[in-house]
């Protein structure tokens, strides 16, 4: 095993952590599944956070590819930062605290926790821009320049609805984020060899 699997290992850690707790919050949803009032821009904004964990597991092992020694802890840090911001919105995207045979309104929850959930994903986002920048600055274009492009383009985006939580502008920008997000994504392999 190289270093650079223990470091891929230590980040997949944080986001299987992500993933796992979305699945035991969407169980207790499912569970009480009768006594919930759903929304769906609450389930979008979890369909979102999940689609961006898959892609974060993607985007890590294309920075890493072929790389035989590990980072600098600076950077490694700097690597780290937004994928712990990844959790947080992951924690925070659906309900914890559901109890059966208790009425649950999914958007109040998405209304209390949405300046937090998108919060979260700026810092993810703006992590990547800063690296994309440093990326750029230290070895030019390189195949990072796509995820560089994405956090550019998104981060005004998330960072405008982390601070406006007026419903109506999230109605509008969590679809078009969420389509563009599936756009990007979906159709590239999730390990290239």
């Amino acid at each position: 095993m190289s270093g650079t699997d223990y470091i891929l290992g230590l980040l997949t850690i944080v986001t299987g952590l992500a993933v796992s707790d979305m699945i035991v919050s969407l169980h207790g949803l499912l569970i009480n599944r009768r006594l919930v009032k759903w929304d769906w821009l609450a389930l979008l904004a979890a369909a979102f956070v999940f689609l961006l964990i898959i892609n974060s597991w993607r985007m890590t092992y294309v920075a890493f590819e072929g790389s035989v020694k590990g980072p600098h802890i600076w950077i490694f840090l700097l690597i780290l930062a937004p994928m712990i911001s990844l959790y947080l919105a992951a924690r925070a995207a659906l309900p914890d605290n559901v109890v059966v045979g208790q009425p649950f309104d999914l958007g109040e929850h998405y209304a209390f926790v949405g300046r937090y959930l998108w919060s979260a994903i700026a810092v993810l986002y703006g992590a990547v821009v800063f690296m994309g920048g440093l990326s750029f600055v230290t070895r030019g274009l390189s195949a990072q320049g796509d995820m560089y492009l994405a956090g550019l383009i998104g981060f005004p985006i998330v960072l405008a609805l982390a601070i406006w939580p007026n419903r109506k502008l999230h109605r509008i920008a969590v679809p078009l984020l969420f389509i563009w997000l599936c756009i990007r994504v979906l159709p590239a392999r999730l390990l290239v060899v």
